[in-house]
């Protein structure tokens, strides 16, 4: 023998609080799910076969920022015996950079000539329009995820916000109607808890994170825990040990000279697990409604066709 529901006189919006349980869950694990596909296209990034190496100021964007961009070079200017700090944090000029010193590296030579800090580095000109360039390059090529980027993928939360805002539409009417609800807002709380999730935007994107652990790999030689010495190395492998591992690889390899120019020990690294491509959508317990067995507390039964969801 079955029974099927139908929406009796008091039902809120006419639909019976039980089946409107059901199909709240249906739309909300519907949107999360798509929302999810549609984010992934974003913030998946490009195939990694065939992919060529990241250079070192390439790396340091990704991983961390543009402060350790120019770590990255100054490890390969000092490699090379090109700049030099003084007590203030002043840099110097010393020697001419090596003939395949990369472009940021040259541009901040220059910026050291002009007597700045490592980290007014940041701020010259020349230096700035480089790193505005690569990180454009980075954006488009997939590596990372540019602000206009971002904010696209944080409106498609906006659907699951959607959802919520239709219980809480459920939730007052079910109120207003003496009708309980409790199960509908146990059900809601993972789906804003996901919405909310939604609203973080990894800036790297999975392929760029997968990347720096592919070249991790590969260059483990260059790892801080090997100590490397960079005179052995060279200078690019300096700027690529800094760019992959972050800027305790300079500390260890020339404390003196990252102390006199004040190099932060604390340069995010943002490609390095700091940041979640995904969600957990998380998952609800869900109750059977029944006249004889189930009650939603402070009195109120499940039971009559009204259930938990208004």
């Amino acid at each position: 023998m079955t029974t099927s529901i139908v929406a009796g006189p008091g039902d809120t919006w006419g639909v019976p609080g039980p089946q409107f349980l059901w199909l709240y869950f249906g739309l909300a694990a519907l949107a999360i799910i798509t929302v999810l596909i549609w984010r992934r296209s974003y913030t998946g990034g490009p195939s990694l076969r065939n992919a060529p190496n990241l250079t070192a100021t390439q790396a340091a964007l990704i991983n961390g920022d543009r402060r350790l961009a120019i770590y990255s070079s100054l490890a390969a200017l000092r490699a090379a015996g090109a700049v030099e700090s003084d007590s203030r944090g002043t840099l110097k000029q010393l020697n001419h950079p090596p003939v395949d010193s990369s472009e940021l590296d040259r541009a901040v030579y220059a910026a050291a000539g002009r007597q700045v800090t490592a980290v007014a580095a940041q701020s010259d000109k020349a230096v700035r329009a480089l790193l505005d360039r690569t990180e454009a390059e980075l954006a488009q090529q997939g590596w990372i995820l540019d602000e206009p980027a971002r904010r696209s993928v944080r409106q498609g939360a906006l659907v699951v916000f959607a959802v919520v805002a239709l219980g809480i539409a459920r939730v007052v009417a079910g109120v207003s109607n003496d009708r309980p609800v409790t199960n509908l807002v146990l059900l809601m709380i993972p789906v804003i808890v996901v919405a909310f999730a939604l609203l973080r935007v990894p800036r790297v994107s999975a392929a760029g994170k997968r990347q720096l652990t592919r070249m991790r790999g590969r260059v483990q030689h260059l790892s801080p825990r090997q100590s490397p010495s960079w005179s052995t190395y060279g200078p690019q492998d300096a700027a690529l040990s800094v760019g992959l591992f972050g800027v305790g690889a300079f500390w260890l390899a020339d404390p003196a000279f990252a102390e006199a120019a004040e190099l932060q020990r604390n340069v995010a690294q943002t490609g390095s697990g700091y940041y979640s491509s995904g969600s957990d959508s998380g998952s609800s317990s869900s109750s059977s409604c029944s006249s004889s067995s189930s009650s939603c507390g402070g009195g109120s039964g499940c039971g009559g066709g009204g259930g938990c969801g208004g």
